[in-house]
């Protein structure tokens, strides 16, 4: 038997009324070795890919933790085989996690995501990214010159130029009303499978409302408007590797 994590904060939370159940419906443990706790549950058939059911279990999860506390949230696959490993693992990262939630404290995180063909000049007009040039390496050479192989370079790394100049473009035009509002950003790069620009904010807990206001501002008057989520776990400002790969 294995247990999930869910996620590691500090201290115990105050017991509930009613008992929070997890992944496959079961009992989430808070365990709490030296200071710090963590959210585990027991996991029938740990090496199966979860369905989706399973994800939003674990989110809710998560998100439960999140609404009254810092916390510093999981993947989905993060496991130990008992709470002494467990345990041993928070006792080894104890100063990593102190960080971790220093810098978490009194954050969520946002998030936007805008078609990455949207002019950041002209919110209303559509750009031609050229999605369709097709890497060079994949770029059959007919007639054996490297003539179309060269050809096919230029035009495939031309695209990929006047995309990130308009990628940084609409982030600028993203970020501007924003400013003062969130603490770091990240940005994710569209791809062919996913044509969207997506920025990810840390913002004070307080400002989320005047945060998700700005956001109405941003190209607001052309078709493809923002979307906005949040407020949620900073899944995306956690870089914890130690731990999230453990099994």
């Amino acid at each position: 038997m294995k247990y999930l994590l869910y996620c590691v904060f500090r201290g115990v939370p105050q017991p509930e009324r009613e008992a929070l159940t997890g992944v496959e419906g079961k009992p989430v443990l808070v365990i709490n070795p030296g200071g710090l706790g963590a959210a585990i549950s027991e996991l029938r058939e740990p090496d199966s890919p979860p369905d989706v059911a399973a994800v939003l279990a674990y989110e809710s999860v998560v998100e439960f933790f999140f609404s009254r506390r810092t916390v510093i949230p999981m993947r989905y696959g993060c496991m130990v085989r008992d709470t002494a490993e467990l345990a041993a693992m928070l006792d080894e990262h104890h100063q990593q996690c102190d960080a971790l939630l220093d810098g978490l404290e009194g954050l969520a995180e946002m998030g936007i995501q805008v078609p990455a063909n949207v002019s950041a000049n002209d919110p209303g007009a559509v750009l031609d990214l050229d999605l369709a040039a097709v890497s060079p390496a994949r770029f059959p050479d007919s007639n054996g010159s490297g003539v179309s192989y060269l050809s096919a370079k230029k035009l495939y790394y031309g695209s990929a130029d006047r995309m990130a100049e308009r990628q940084d473009e609409l982030v600028k035009t993203l970020c501007q009303p924003l400013s003062g509002l969130f603490v770091r950003r990240k940005v994710e790069s569209p791809s062919r499978e996913e044509p969207l620009l997506s920025l990810y904010f840390l913002v004070p807990r307080t400002s989320v409302e005047c945060f998700r206001e700005a956001t109405r501002q941003c190209l607001k008057d052309g078709p493809a408007k923002p979307v906005v989520s949040g407020p949620w776990p900073p899944y995306n400002f956690v870089d914890f590797s130690d731990i999230n790969g453990t099994s």
